[in-house]
């Protein structure tokens, strides 16, 4: 006999089985979930307990603030419809890498045109220093030999004149992005961190891009799966305007979106975005849009957002916000409060992550809980 919702989630607040053997390994899950490096990513076994909680079989599921995709992409696993908002461009392109089956063939194509364009052109010196001399901590130019950071420029110049359309494009792209930097031999850069591009150090070594963006795209084809798996679709857009009309008559809306007083999402991922096609004016006007730096002004900016989900979700359905609570603010609280004009039950469950590990990251922000809001 299956279980009900509300006996799975009893199951997931007194047992939290992610911190459980194998879901608490640091690697658990699909290896794709790993596609590329972010910042404040969810952790795939959460992501895999609340999906498995609150969406039936063949069901729909939207995440609002999808990030790089760990929710919609536990969805597809599961063969459920999957749905993902995202403002960010990196974000969009890793994201709907993730929730769709991709051709070997049709990804080569891609990477073999981006080889060609880096073959057969050429980068002006105005251009090359301009960005050799951007960036937000250290220079883009303090992290590359010059050979490979060529190669990035034109790879950056390809992408922008051939943008990334189909499933295939998106996954090359992302598994570049993914190696942009990092402390690993895959790495393009000089010794960084995989999330935050920290101040490089060692050699400047001469790393062949195309031949190391093979090697991280074969390893991504080689787990995608092709059994059990529904493709879902990611929208490039702000989630706190109108949502698109083919996200309807979801079975739950599942999201995480950025902690209050959490890390920068602009800073932590500024070369990556600068390769999608950030400039130094992008970093200067889009962070404002952001919903990180606008709810430290006002939390109603999520008032569209619960209008929204009272309106797509089916009468049974469920609206499940994963959160952080630190000292300066209890998102829950709050959120909670402000969810009773549109959602007439909830429930606040908050866990306690301090002795959480870091992953070698200097600074996470402030926060000391996690917290599960749940409404319908």
């Amino acid at each position: 006999m299956a279980l009900s919702k509300k006996q799975k989630w009893s199951f997931f607040i007194n047992e939290l089985p992610h911190h459980q053997l194998p879901y608490s390994k640091k690697n658990w899950g699909n290896s794709n979930h790993s596609l590329c490096s972010y910042q404040g990513k969810l952790k795939p076994s959460i992501a895999h307990f609340l999906v498995e909680t609150f969406v039936p079989q063949n069901g729909r599921l939207l995440d609002p603030f999808c990030g790089v995709g760990t929710i919609p992409f536990e969805a597809a696993l599961g063969n459920k419809i999957s749905y993902g908002i995202d403002i960010s461009p990196l974000a969009y392109i890793v994201s709907s890498a993730k929730v769709h089956r991709c051709d070997r063939m049709a990804c080569y194509e891609y990477l073999y045109q981006m080889s060609e364009y880096i073959r057969t052109h050429t980068v002006s010196e105005e251009y090359k220093k301009v960005h050799s001399q951007f960036g937000l901590n250290k220079k883009l130019a303090d992290y590359y030999n010059p050979e490979t950071f060529l190669e990035i420029l034109l790879a950056r110049m390809f992408i922008i004149n051939t943008p990334p359309v189909t499933a295939e494009q998106m996954l090359v792209v992302a598994s570049l992005l993914h190696i942009l930097h990092g402390n690993r031999p895959y790495a393009l850069s000089r010794k960084s961190h995989p999330i935050i591009p920290y101040a490089p150090t060692g050699e400047f070594v001469y790393k062949n891009l195309i031949a190391k963006v093979t090697i991280k795209l074969e390893k991504s084809l080689d787990v995608l799966p092709n059994r059990g798996f529904k493709d879902g679709k990611i929208f490039l857009g702000d989630s706190t305007q109108k949502w698109d009309d083919e996200i309807n008559e979801v079975d739950a809306i599942i999201t995480s979106p950025p902690f209050y007083d959490s890390t920068r999402f602009y800073s932590a991922n500024w070369i990556r975005l600068w390769f999608t096609g950030w400039n130094a004016d992008n970093f200067s006007s889009e962070p404002a849009k952001y919903i990180d730096e606008r709810q430290k002004k006002d939390f109603d900016v999520y008032d569209s957002i619960f209008e929204q989900a009272k309106e797509r979700l089916k009468r049974s359905g469920f609206f499940v916000m994963h959160l952080g609570k630190s000292d300066k603010c209890n998102m829950g609280q709050i959120l909670q409060e402000k969810s009773k004009r549109w959602f007439s039950h909830s429930e606040l469950f908050t866990e306690n992550v301090e002795n959480c590990a870091k992953f070698g990251i200097h600074d996470l922000g402030s926060v000391t809980d996690h917290q599960y809001l749940v409404m319908h």
